[in-house]
């Protein structure tokens, strides 16, 4: 039996927090994400660095990085966030985005551990009973024809 859990649920959710102008607001966790919202994340974080590496696209990147910060900004008044320029709310996007990969890289890492318990090692043998190999044991002389 793992002496460690291999998954640890709070149903209390902190979130983090940013500060602007030395005022702490907080801002989404990526625990309180339902599925279609980690999915919209993910889908909006592709179009950013797609309209990131697209030159005439500024004013699409711009909105969408607008977009994405109004949803992460969850605390911060709106007053507040029209303050912040287009640079500032694309930080809050990628401080997200980090948060957001580190908690999928977790769940990746529940994931994998729980394989490694339910499939042998490399190596190991799938019957420890049987030592017999299953690879038929060559028959001698080669079929092909020798010159003289």
């Amino acid at each position: 039996m793992a002496k460690d859990p291999l998954l640890d649920l709070n149903t209390l959710i902190e979130r983090p927090a940013i500060t602007i102008d030395g005022k702490r607001y907080e801002i989404l966790s990526p625990e309180e994400l339902s599925i279609l919202d980690s999915q919209a994340f993910t889908f909006w974080g592709g179009e950013i660095e797609e309209l990131s590496k697209t030159k005439g696209k500024e004013n699409e990147l711009a909105d969408l990085v607008n977009k994405v910060a109004s949803k992460v900004l969850v605390d911060v008044p709106a007053n507040v966030r029209a303050k912040l320029s287009d640079a500032q709310k694309y930080r809050v996007v990628e401080v997200f985005t980090m948060l957001l990969l580190r908690h999928k890289i977790g769940a990746v890492g529940v994931a994998a551990a729980v394989m490694k318990d339910m499939s042998p090692s490399i190596g190991e043998k799938s019957f420890p009973a049987s030592s017999a190999s299953s690879v038929e044991a060559p028959r001698g002389g080669s079929k092909k024809r020798r010159r003289r």
